[in-house]
């Protein structure tokens, strides 16, 4: 082989070996690199150059810092482009929160995003989530749901209908309903399918849990919405509790807990409209039954002013669950 070819190799072979030395969150410095490889600073600063030329060249937001206190170079990336270890913290912490996985999958994503850190970072994560990670408790349905997920998600992109076979938790059979999809929404543990029923009209979508969807078919047929009418998961979630829809009403209601800032973090919709001693008075626009749930949780706390037909029966509610302790 000869020598300017043989040159050529160990030059690259040593450009590859510290970048990926740098990659992988080490340090380095050039007196320690001249050692290793037997060669002088200079050589060693002329090849520092070269990654630092073709990490401007490859646009991947990473550039070669030198630290001139400690002499040492590094690999730093651009904060709006990475997840910082912090972030990738606060993640995996929701992540493991939402219980949305099995298991199995659950732990190969927060493996996958851990990843997403500095190597010098991986260690300290996977400790700060070790013991949740371990104690994980998956959903009765343990379903894996990303092949669903997506292919839903194409149907909805697309405006294609879907015929699903779907059982409910306490059903006796299955049922058939072929539908507009047109979102997908994780509220809770679950991912819920919005969709408007094909063979029967109503004037708010239906929600479907998609655990509870046996088998689906996307069909060849598509859809249309006209555009005033377009479905905006972000404008429905503001306005459904606990994933139980019905009529779009506005309601009125006294709240006197301890904190109101709650009140309207949970109902985004919901605004001050007076306060007196007697608590602070909110009106909200939600779809109806599932706003029924989250009024009854808040106890002596809060008294349905309007509409008229909920209060009356907040208080059937109410009596009747005082009969049970009766």
């Amino acid at each position: 082989m000869n020598c300017s070819k043989q040159s050529r190799e160990t030059q690259v072979s040593r450009i590859l070996s510290m970048y990926d030395r740098l990659c992988n969150g080490h340090t380095l410095s050039k007196k320690s690199e001249a050692d290793n490889f037997g060669v002088g600073e200079k050589t060693i600063q002329r090849d520092l150059e070269s990654i630092r030329s073709f990490l401007e060249l490859s646009k991947t937001n990473q550039y070669l810092e030198y630290d001139h206190k400690r002499k040492i170079y590094k690999i730093d990336s651009e904060s709006e482009a990475f997840l910082l270890k912090e972030e990738i913290l606060a993640i995996t912490k929701i992540l493991i929160e939402s219980r949305a996985f099995p298991k199995e999958e659950m732990e190969r994503l927060l493996d996958k995003i851990t990843n997403l850190a500095l190597p010098t970072d991986r260690d300290l994560i996977k400790k700060l989530i070790l013991n949740e990670k371990y104690l994980y408790v998956d959903l009765q349905h343990k379903k894996s749901l990303f092949a669903t997920l997506w292919e839903i998600a194409f149907a909805i992109h697309t405006k294609r209908t879907i015929k699903i076979h779907y059982k409910k938790e306490l059903g006796k059979s299955e049922r058939v309903r072929k539908l507009k999809p047109v979102g997908l929404i994780f509220s809770e543990y679950y991912f819920y399918l919005i969709a408007f029923q094909v063979d029967f009209e109503l004037d708010y979508p239906t929600v479907y849990r998609i655990d509870r969807i046996l088998s689906y078919q996307t069909m060849d047929e598509h859809f249309q919405l006209p555009y005033n009418e377009r479905f905006q998961e972000g404008e429905f979630r503001k306005r459904i509790q606990f994933m139980q829809t019905g009529a779009l009403t506005k309601i009125k209601f006294r709240f006197n807990g301890p904190s109101p800032q709650a009140v309207l973090d949970r109902l985004p919709t919901a605004h001050v409209l007076s306060e007196n001693e007697r608590g602070i008075t909110f009106e909200a626009e939600v779809y109806g039954n599932g706003i029924k749930m989250w009024l009854l949780s808040q106890g002596e706390y809060v008294e349905v002013l309007e509409p008229k037909d909920l209060r009356e029966e907040m208080k059937h509610v109410v009596k009747r669950m005082l009969n049970q302790y009766s």
